[in-house]
């Protein structure tokens, strides 16, 4: 299949579409079977798939057999076919020595007896046989051991017609093992929250602006979407197995399908979300951004000085004179696992400032500084001083710093201290304002956790 040169569009589109309700020797669930239901229709009615070439297995049908035979037939599909496998229904996981495996439960499946299981790096593996270019698994199930990869090296645009002619296996489940799948509860009012949102998003609302929709924005859409639903418990996962190609659900004038008009389109590849790394072996908690930033020793008069905490400063309220601070709220958050963190300076130089989450979360209100400088390993976000006059680049009200690393450390003296002079006859006294520190420091772990999902640790 590496030799092979494939074309700029699909010869034929396939399916196999799985819902089980109603388990031999599991709890029986509510729409597994309407989820399949409602994915067949988009599948055939708006997605160009031959009604013939999609097979539908409900309840007693799918047995771990029948569906293994199914899929297994597949191996007669041309170079320049795609392929949809769909399962809603039961996912187990299991530790293994090499971390956990993630299974698929049939309807005759026991889960105390893995052999009446399908293990999913089963389906991987066979899949290698599938001639197809393109193959998308999409799982509404909870599990874990996925072998997903981020796709690299894709750059920042790339042609649709390249994607076509790229091999490509992908997959989405719709959470982790220890999260419980809504069966229900979903934007369509008949299917689950995940698959309320893939049908949603299959039927245009994950396509970019030209109308073009690959798996890619797909399962970003559904990501994102779910994550944020304010009814669900579920993160979805979903990257590359296999190849750099990207699995085309709809163009504007169907150019992807056979008999369309020539035609190709630029698109943005989005960031992958593959299912982080089953073991992130502990390793020492030694704080070494903390220690080179001068946060390790409380009591020196140096604590929490560095060459960005000296440009805070702000007008005083009493004297109306530009001052440094007398303290301020330095928050520093610091990856101590052996996960890699390898954030994009460039991009979130680009992207944070001013930018805010669309939540209505109050833990989630946290606002980024709003302007960007950048250094060889970090990109600082800082807003100025309120009393700007004509050394208003010496004064900084707050900044945010964010190493390539993941390391990140947030100051800010303007929103928590001030000097407050009671009368004319009185001293003048420091203050801080500690409530709104407290919500500061609930916000920006948020921010923080925001942050380093960029790179998914």
């Amino acid at each position: 299949m590496k030799d092979t040169v494939y074309r700029p569009q699909y010869d034929n589109s396939w399916a196999l579409v799985i819902g089980i309700d109603r388990y031999v020797h599991a709890s029986p669930l509510d729409i597994a079977c309407a989820d399949a239901e409602s994915v067949t229709e988009v599948l055939v009615g708006e997605l160009g798939f031959p009604a013939t070439n999609v097979h539908m297995l409900l309840n007693d049908q799918a047995t771990r057999a029948t569906i293994m035979e199914r899929f297994l037939a597949f191996e007669t599909l041309s170079p320049d076919d795609r392929l949809v496998f769909f399962f809603a229904g039961h996912g187990a996981t299991v530790s293994g020595q090499r971390g956990p495996i993630g299974y698929l439960v049939p309807v005759d499946g026991k889960l105390d007896d893995k052999s009446t299981l399908i293990r999913w790096d089963d389906l991987t593996r066979n899949a290698e046989i599938i001639p197809a270019k393109h193959i998308l698994f999409v799982m509404d199930a909870c599990y874990s051991g996925l072998a997903m990869l981020r796709a690299t090296g894709i750059g920042e645009q790339r042609f649709v017609s390249d994607m076509l002619q790229r091999l490509s296996r992908q997959v989405i489940t719709a959470g982790k093992a220890d999260e419980k799948v809504a069966d229900g509860g979903g934007p369509t009012g008949r299917n689950s929250i995940f698959t309320g949102h893939l049908l949603e998003g299959l039927r245009g609302k994950a396509a970019n602006e030209n109308g073009v929709l690959t798996a890619s924005y797909l399962m970003n859409y559904v990501y994102q979407s779910v994550a944020n639903d304010p009814k669900s418990n579920q993160t979805p996962h979903f990257g590359h197995f296999e190849g750099d190609g990207d699995f085309i659900l709809r163009t504007p004038n169907n150019e992807h399908l056979p008999g369309g008009p020539v035609g190709d389109f630029l698109v943005n590849p989005v960031a992958e979300r593959p299912e982080p790394p089953p073991l992130a072996a502990s390793v020492s908690a030694k704080p070494v951004f903390a220690e080179k930033n001068g946060y390790t020793a409380p009591d020196s008069e140096s604590f929490g000085r560095n060459e960005w905490s000296k440009k805070l400063g702000c007008r005083s309220r009493s004297t109306q004179q530009l001052e440094r601070p007398f303290g301020w709220l330095s928050l520093v958050v610091e990856p101590v696992s052996n996960q890699p963190v390898n954030l994009d300076i460039a991009s979130l130089a680009k992207t944070l400032p001013n930018s805010r989450p669309q939540s209505t979360k109050p833990y989630e209100q946290f606002t980024m500084p709003s302007r960007a400088i950048t250094t060889a390993k970090s990109v600082i976000l800082f807003e100025h001083t309120h009393a700007n006059e004509d050394r208003e680049e010496d004064y900084w009200a707050r900044f945010l710093r964010i190493e390539g690393n993941g390391a990140i450390e947030y100051c800010d003296y303007d929103g928590v201290a001030d000097t407050f002079a009671p009368g004319t006859n009185a001293p003048a006294a420091n203050t801080f304002r500690y409530v709104r520190m407290i919500g500061l420091t609930w916000t920006f772990l948020y921010a923080a956790k925001r942050i380093l999902s960029l790179a998914d640790y």
